[in-house]
């Protein structure tokens, strides 16, 4: 899975003071390979696309390209990056590694083009002082506001997901709906499973993660691996299990996933399946993933508990 950009929110804020530059061989401002970024000094940029190198902004786990930066160079080795939904802002010097590689913001980008209507930045995946191939797959197209202001189109409407994009969603949501009981068919959404108690003996918690927990994880994982917490009272005893649970697209609930010994494992499955069809299925109201108004089977991850008191 490749990794999402700056997330946003107090993350965002978090890592914007935290500035990140990978060595490298620096070349002459002479060379003739260097893009300038003089010509489009002072002007607004904003992002209409971002998308991996097969040109989709989903991939077959769920994870969806969003475009939503604005930036503007203040000058040529300086960037303003706007926080995504407020109107605050953050400087960061621009270095220059060779050819067209460059480090902003934390990360490593390549100048695919460069205009003063238009630019393209392929972001980088670095091993090293070596460029990962496969994992710089990620590419984010900028129109400028005069530009778009010519195209007469809302901003909105040019960032929402392209007909392919469509198609191809339509093709996973068909696979995970056909297999409704297999996690590996299943398909992660930013809409994801939503679980409410509909009764006062079942108490569940979402989990939510701090900035440091989300240090070293792509702002993506709290929707693909969307976790809950869920306390049962007057159980038929106490217990503690973890496991995965598939939510299919009509809100039925299917056992996923878990570790336990071999000689276990046939028990332990029809324990967890009756904690789901007993006490889950029938105490919580159930809304499904879904993806561009597709609902699917989605999988959720679960830490119940179950108190006899």
């Amino acid at each position: 899975m490749t990794s999402s950009l700056l997330p946003s929110g107090i993350f965002f804020i978090l890592i914007c003071y935290y500035f990140w530059s990978c060595s490298g061989e620096v070349e002459s401002d002479g060379d003739p390979r260097r893009p300038s970024f003089a010509p489009i000094v002072g002007i607004d940029f904003y992002e209409v696309r971002r998308s991996f190198d097969n040109g989709l902004a989903y991939d077959s786990i769920g994870f969806v390209q969003e475009p939503e930066w604005h930036i503007k160079f203040t000058r040529e080795d300086a960037v303003q990056i706007y926080v995504p939904g407020s109107d605050s802002s953050f400087n960061f010097q621009i270095t220059h590694d060779h050819d067209s590689f460059f480090h902003f913001a934390r990360e490593s980008w390549k100048v695919v083009d460069l205009h003063p209507d238009s630019i393209m930045l392929q972001r980088l995946s670095l091993d090293g002082l070596k460029v990962n191939k496969i994992r710089s797959n990620v590419y984010m197209r900028f129109y400028s506001k005069d530009y778009l202001s010519q195209l007469k189109t809302p901003l909105a409407e040019l960032r929402k997901p392209h007909r392919y994009d469509t198609l191809f969603v339509q093709k996973m949501v068909q696979r995970a709906n056909r297999n409704p009981e297999s996690v590996d068919s299943s398909y992660s959404s930013k809409n994801y499973p939503k679980l409410v108690s509909t009764s006062p003996m079942l108490e569940i918690k979402r989990k939510q993660y701090d900035s440091l927990e989300m240090m070293n994880q792509s702002s993506a994982y709290e929707y693909l691996y969307p976790e809950y917490d869920i306390v049962i009272h007057k159980a038929y005893k106490d217990f503690s299990y973890t496991f995965s649970m598939l939510v299919g697209p009509d809100g039925k609930l299917h056992l996923g996933k878990f570790f336990v010994m071999p000689e276990f494992e046939e028990s332990r499955r029809r324990v967890l399946s009756g904690v789901i069809d007993v006490y889950l299925q029938n105490l919580l109201d159930i809304t499904p993933a879904s993806t561009l108004g597709l609902p699917h089977s989605s999988v959720v991850y679960l830490r119940v508990q179950g108190k006899t008191s």
